[in-house]
Order: C-alpha cells, then structure tokens, then sequence
C-alpha cells in the first residue's frame, strides 16, 4: 500500500514538473533581454563560458548560475554541485532519502 501510495505520487511529481518547466519557458520566452546590435552591449567568452554585460548605464553585470544534482543507483547517491552551498543541501537530501529506501523498503 504504501510503495504504490510513493509510486503514485513519484510519477504525479515527474508531471508536475514537466508542467512547471513548461510554464516558465513559455513564460520567460516573452522577455525581451536586450538588443543584441546596441552598441553598449559587448560579451566576453572565457574558459569559464562567463558572459560580462555593460548595460546603457555602463555598468557590468556579471550573471552566475549556481546549482547541482543528485544520481541514486539504487541506495549509492552520486552528487554533482557547482558550489559548497548547493552541494551541502543535496548530501542532507540523498541521506534523508536512503533512510526513507532503508526504512520503507527493507
């Protein structure tokens, strides 16, 4: 009862998220972000792929995505994350969710 209770609503989460992924494309695909032909606007590519804006102020603004992800083959967690942040919050995730496999399903 309870693993298709879990089932159900893994699979109710995967819809989900496809939706709301769905949703902020469509929503973010309406935003302009700039005339890429101003003259004001120049981008600078390095190793890191770091994008460096000067705006019609003539300020820089520096954009920086931050993020990661967690790969469970079976009860072994594989963490992937960009910084210390990020990377903390998954390992608290992957050991709350090999205590809920060990406990719900031995």
């Amino acid at each position: 009862m309870v693993a298709q209770l879990l089932i159900s609503m893994g699979i109710l989460s995967i819809f989900i998220g496809f939706i709301l992924v769905f949703i902020g494309n469509f929503m973010s695909s309406g935003r302009e972000t700039g005339n890429p032909e101003d003259e004001h606007t120049r981008y600078r590519a390095s190793d890191s792929s770091e994008h460096i804006c000067e705006d019609s102020g003539g300020k820089f603004t520096r954009t920086e995505v931050q993020g990661g992800g967690i790969i469970m083959l079976g009860p072994i967690p594989i963490i992937l994350g960009t910084d210390s942040k990020s990377t903390l919050i998954l390992i608290l995730l992957a050991i709350v969710l090999m205590l809920m496999a060990f406990f719900l399903f031995r």
